[in-house]
């Protein structure tokens, strides 16, 4: 029984090593000459990580084909599926770009804030538009409510109704509604295209196979899977899961919708 058990413990890790049949890479993380310490570095086919060291170092268990994914909040993200050679030299030197981000000319113009200096309450808020004065002006209640509120002489009855069978009160709260999805779609195009910076476009063709003039749409696309939400969490391995696994819903979308 002795001799059973030493053999299983001999021979378990070869047998798990020959499942995986990876092999220890290491490698250096940098931008230009600088080390990059605490870079993430994930191998999104094993689904295991690494992280770097104060000399940009790490090691990672990794075979051909699998897709390594490095990431550091500073800088644009790299995406390397791993050759053949690359494996068998066993070492990886990685470069990132710094993240820049383009800002249009603005002029700068100072204006004094007393309410700020004097620490009066909502002195930082931003001021509310016309239509979100009007809506919080406006009551609420239902329209029968209303009514028996300006029979039994209640402040502000007379007014309510009129916004109600003017239209005004509708009128502001679907100018509110487009207003709210206005700004909700251009930061889905901010966060569009900062997702497309990261991955570069060769991921979307190569890993996706997604041709090169629907990635803007594709993204658009997956956008209310939770896209803007995983990648300001920096949750890069949801944000990828989704892209691949939603190509062929959307090529399918894309044939009804769009047939040629």
């Amino acid at each position: 029984m002795k001799a059973l058990s030493f053999w299983i413990i001999i021979c378990l890790p070869v047998l798990i090593f020959s499942q995986e049949n990876r092999t220890l890479i290491s490698g250096t993380v940098r931008s230009d000459t600088l080390h990059i310490e605490n870079a993430h570095v994930i191998n999104k086919t094993s689904n295991k990580g690494s992280i770097t060291n104060k000399l940009g170092q790490f090691k990672i268990s990794a075979k051909k084909g699998d897709t390594l994914i490095v990431s550091d909040i500073q800088y644009q993200g790299e995406i390397i599926v791993l050759s053949a050679q690359q494996v068998r030299v066993g070492y990886l030197d990685i470069q990132l770009e710094v993240l820049t981000n383009e800002l249009e000319e603005i002029v700068l113009k100072q204006y004094g804030n007393m309410a700020e200096e004097l620490g009066l309450p909502n002195a930082g808020k931003k001021p509310l538009s016309k239509v979100e004065r009007n809506l919080n002006a406006y009551s609420q209640k239902s329209t029968p409510m209303v009514i028996l509120q300006a029979l039994l002489f209640k402040p502000g009855g007379i007014d309510d109704i009129y916004n109600i069978v003017s239209g005004n009160r509708k009128r502001d709260r679907k100018l509110k509604q487009l207003m709210d999805q206005d700004f909700r779609q251009e930061q889905n195009n901010t966060i569009g295209a900062q997702i497309r910076a990261y991955l570069k476009d060769d991921f979307f063709i190569k890993e996706v196979e997604i041709p090169e003039e629907l990635i803007e749409p594709y993204i658009r696309y997956c956008m209310p899977k939770g896209l803007p939400r995983l990648y300001r969490e920096q949750r890069l391995i949801e944000v990828i899961d989704i892209l691949l696994k939603s190509k062929e819903e959307f090529l399918k979308w894309n044939a009804e919708d769009f047939p040629e």
